[in-house]
């Protein structure tokens, strides 16, 4: 019966978004239309049967179970091989398949914040507004590579290198959880294989953004966090786990201003779950010290260090993307409608709102960056209460205004129709913009591989066909989530055995829906992580169960 209603309730969910709310929200034209009513129909009726097949009757498959005879035949194969052995042709498959890539594109993609990011490596690193520890590997690697051989692209080849082994290093070491955490072996190889072909993976691991490493360190921890999560009393056993850990997590969040607020809701929430089953705290001292280790560091890293070499931290702005898109919408769309008070409060806080005079440049319902460009930080900062005051004065009195300003900046991350910027850059700024010229010198000039790569960056094809467009568009996020969380959701102790392993999925898509536009780049890391939500789903509950009694118990 469960089946049924999960059924029903996620297609009548899908329907709505797909061919009412999106449509709406992504034409700014907020009112129903009745020609919605027979797309909305037909789109609930397939998605019915769909989930209907989903939830009763793939759960039965050997390729979920892994009880077919193919899979028994692998798990025994691979076992005789050894874990070591395996791990390291796993990893080594996936680096290789990226070679091409590396090859065509070096020394990397030189796109996105490289233009500002370059200009602080070779002169003065002044505020935390780019990562800094990112911003000093690129200067390191540009002056090592001018050292070595003379030139600031074999330096930025260099980074790429070093991106591709510790992204591929990550991705391996999630596909052996998958396999220690009892997941169908089908499904891991299914995992590999996609980690290693899927273009999106080679084409970002040679792609000059903090994105890059702040990915690979997030996996890592996604990793270690569900070995915590499943069974601490083995992990803390482990005393090379209790250094690892603060190490890949602090720089998880260097990488990525943002990481420390996945980090710190991950254990947090974990925390909360498993508050009723701590019944021996003193056996967790010092696990409880390695999570707290990272928090600290971050602290010290982002206080004391910053304030040595003279570096601000990044505009508060940053930080508050759909806030200041809902302010600056009531000051397009209602502007009438605001007192004279309200008026003068909001150029206190927006630059003399001129942006309204040209809003195509100035506005846009879907990316936050030229609304933020137009925000005081200053004024902010000198009195954040009274902003936040204003904020949600404003809010009461245009609620529907606020709502809309909100789907409409994170429409790219629920709306799967929407995919205006879910392609990955391929193309490099022009040479001269850099501080010194940099330019790509291929390393192999295949015009195959070279339209290869430009049509698959480029191209809507993938973004458009059904079935395919599950891997490019952000806006299916929100429904892998949603549906894994469904499958899963009659396993044994869901809440505090089984929602732990989703945490880092969530918190990374809660990151997402703050961020200022809906870039496919932004959702990736969501899309590496993804497979962790199989062991929620297809992992043996009872040895999740059975390990959570022993934890316990000890």
């Amino acid at each position: 019966m469960i089946n049924l209603f999960l059924a029903i309730f996620l297609a009548f969910l899908y329907s709505i978004v797909y061919t009412v709310a999106g449509p709406m929200i992504a034409a700014q034209d907020i009112k129903f239309d009745r020609s919605q009513i027979l797309p909305f129909v037909l789109c609930f009726i397939v998605c019915s049967v769909v989930n209907f097949i989903i939830f009763s009757v793939i759960p039965r498959l050997h390729l979920c179970t892994g009880n077919g005879r193919i899979s028994q035949n692998l798990n025994r194969y691979f076992d005789k091989v050894g874990t070591r052995r395996l791990f390291l042709f796993v990893w080594a498959f996936i680096f290789v398949s990226w070679i091409p890539a590396y090859l065509i594109l070096y020394p990397g993609v030189l796109s996105y914040d490289m233009i500002s990011q370059v200009g602080s490596a070779l002169g003065e690193i002044t505020n935390n507004h780019h990562p800094v520890l990112h911003t000093w590997l690129i200067r390191f690697f540009m002056r090592l590579g001018d050292a070595l051989f003379s030139g600031y692209e074999s330096g930025i080849g260099l980074l790429s290198l070093l991106q591709m082994v510790i992204l591929s290093y990550a991705l391996a070491r999630l596909v052996f959880l998958l396999r220690k955490k009892k997941v169908p072996i089908l499904l891991v190889m299914l995992t590999a294989l996609l980690s290693a072909l899927w273009f999106m993976n080679a084409c970002l691991s040679v792609t000059m953004i903090k994105d890059s490493l702040h990915a690979a360190f997030l996996v890592l921890f996604a990793c270690h966090f569900t070995e915590i999560a499943t069974n601490p009393s083995e992990y803390s056993l482990r005393k090379q786990n209790l250094f690892i850990l603060p190490v890949i997590s602090f720089l998880m969040c260097a990488f990525r201003n943002n990481g420390i607020h996945i980090y710190i809701f991950c254990f947090a929430v974990l925390f909360i779950l498993r508050i009723p089953q701590i019944k021996k705290a003193k056996a967790y001292i010092a696990l409880t010290v390695a999570i707290l280790i990272p928090v600290f560091m971050f602290k010290i890293y982002t206080g004391p260090v910053f304030a040595a070499f003279d570096i601000a931290q990044g505009e508060v702005r940053e930080a508050l993307s759909i806030p200041i898109q809902q302010l600056q919408r009531i000051a397009v769309r209602k502007a009438d409608e605001l007192t004279s008070e309200q008026t003068e409060r909001m150029r206190y806080y927006i630059d003399s709102l001129e942006w309204m005079e040209s809003p195509p440049e100035r506005y846009s319902p879907f990316i936050a960056d030229p609304a933020k460009s137009c925000f005081y930080s200053d004024h902010y900062n000198n009195d954040p209460i009274a902003f936040w005051k204003f904020y949600l004065q404003i809010g009461g009195q245009f609620s529907k205004e606020y709502a809309v300003a909100f789907l409409s900046n994170t429409l790219g991350f629920w709306y799967p129709g929407y995919y205006s910027y879910s392609c990955v850059e391929y193309e490099n700024y022009p040479p001269e913009v850099f501080a010194e010229p940099l330019e790509r010198k291929s390393i192999w000039n295949s015009q195959i591989l070279k339209k290869y790569y430009e049509s698959v960056c480029r191209s809507d094809f993938w973004r458009k066909t059904p079935v395919l467009r599950l891997f490019f568009v952000p806006g299916f996020t929100l429904w892998f989530l949603l549906y894994a969380l469904a499958l899963a959701w009659k396993k044994r102790g869901f809440f505090t055995k089984v929602l732990p392993l989703f945490l880092p999925l969530i918190a990374q898509y809660g990151i997402m829906i703050l961020s200022p536009m809906s870039s496919f780049r932004y959702s990736w890391p969501f899309y590496l992580l993804l497979p962790l939500a199989l062991i929620g789903i297809c992992g043996n509950s009872e040895s999740l169960i059975l390990m959570g009694k022993s934890a316990e118990a000890r």
